[in-house]
């Protein structure tokens, strides 16, 4: 953590020196304290039948008094992925309760073969919820990452779950998104439902004298864009990612934004993603309207640094979900090997 406290306090003292106005919110980095009991969700803690190999991935809903949240489990021996469900009081933000699995793997598709991961719950209205998640499908013989983008519904406030009927619902039908399609972030906005999604275009040769987390083939993996009225039927108005890798324009080189996290702001929009160049770290960006996004800079580890070594999150953060909570920020993310070491938790104010 020496890092992460290194690049944020000088920011916070350069960025208003005596006598200067604070920047606008939009622009104020956030300062981020970890949980001393972290992981506060390790394996088979919950739901041991379902997450004894993999806990990560998280989206939390608060209803009422309480918060519930759906994470990506995964069972050992190879008994595939599924959507877990937990319960915590609000003010008692990581007392969580297992409560189940959501959905199981569809061993009778090829999209679903091997289960769902990085669900995305959405509350249409107190009765109806849906739940957009990406399916981990059969191998394919060209290789390449088999993932789509599917969706769930309930109607009876997020307790028992059913597949709609022409699943994978996200058309691969882009040059951005035409390899494959994964996690996504759905938040409303008006009348109108706005879906922020890894998108992956496709695969080619790593360039020469970069390192990667995936050898000499890699993929590129951007935010795609689409807009809904009803949850269901969706369309994309964009012709390119909304946020693309930035490649050679960071260190390091960085072929991968995905799992986005999106929180309005009194002034926009704040987006958190996972990138990755040869480890995911995790990075901001912020908008006004939502649609055009900058870049907040975070340094070599991200907005998030990594933890001490040894540490369940010592290698890599990712895959966040941050709520507000008043003015605090709260933030559930995946430790190493994405999920296979828990999740920990992390609290921020703007600095």
């Amino acid at each position: 953590m020496a890092g992460l406290s290194a690049f944020l306090s000088p920011a916070c003292s350069s960025l208003n020196p005596p006598g200067e106005r604070k920047p606008a919110q939009l622009d104020r980095k956030i300062r981020w304290s970890f949980a001393e009991e972290n992981p506060v969700i390790k394996l088979g803690q919950l739901n041991p039948e379902f997450d004894s190999f993999r806990a990560g991935a998280a989206s939390v809903v608060r209803f009422g008094d309480r918060y519930r949240m759906y994470y990506w489990g995964t069972a050992s021996g190879g008994k595939g992925n599924s959507i877990c469900m937990a319960e915590s009081p609000v003010d008692r933000p990581n007392q969580w309760r297992g409560v189940g699995a959501a959905i199981l793997k569809q061993p009778e598709t090829d999209y679903n073969f091997d289960g769902p991961s990085f669900p995305c719950v959405i509350q249409m209205s107190e009765r109806h919820w849906l739940m957009y998640f990406c399916g981990w499908g059969k191998k394919r013989s060209e290789g390449g990452i088999p993932n789509r983008t599917g969706l769930a519904e309930s109607f009876d406030g997020g307790i028992t779950w059913k597949y709609i009927p022409n699943n994978p619902f996200l058309a691969l039908d882009r040059e951005y998104d035409k390899a494959a399609t994964g996690s996504c972030w759905v938040t409303r906005v008006g009348g109108e439902l706005r879906m922020y999604y890894t998108a992956i275009a496709k695969y080619f040769p790593k360039p020469e004298g970069v390192q990667t987390g995936h050898g000499n083939r890699i993929p590129l993996i951007g935010i795609g864009y689409m807009v809904s009225s009803d949850g269901y039927t969706w369309t994309k108005p964009l012709n390119d990612f909304m946020i693309r890798p930035r490649l050679h324009e960071t260190e390091p080189y960085n072929y991968i934004v995905s799992k986005p996290c999106v929180v309005r702001e009194e002034q926009g929009w704040r987006m958190w993603v996972s990138t990755f160049g040869t480890a995911y770290r995790i990075r901001s960006l912020v908008s006004e309207d939502g649609l055009s996004w900058r870049w907040i800079e975070s340094g070599l580890d991200g907005e998030f640094g990594v933890g001490k070594k040894g540490a369940f999150d010592g290698l890599q953060r990712s895959y966040v979900c941050v709520l507000k909570h008043g003015e605090e920020y709260r933030c559930w993310y995946t430790g190493n090997s994405f999920g296979r070491a828990g999740m920990g938790y992390a609290t921020g104010v703007l600095a």
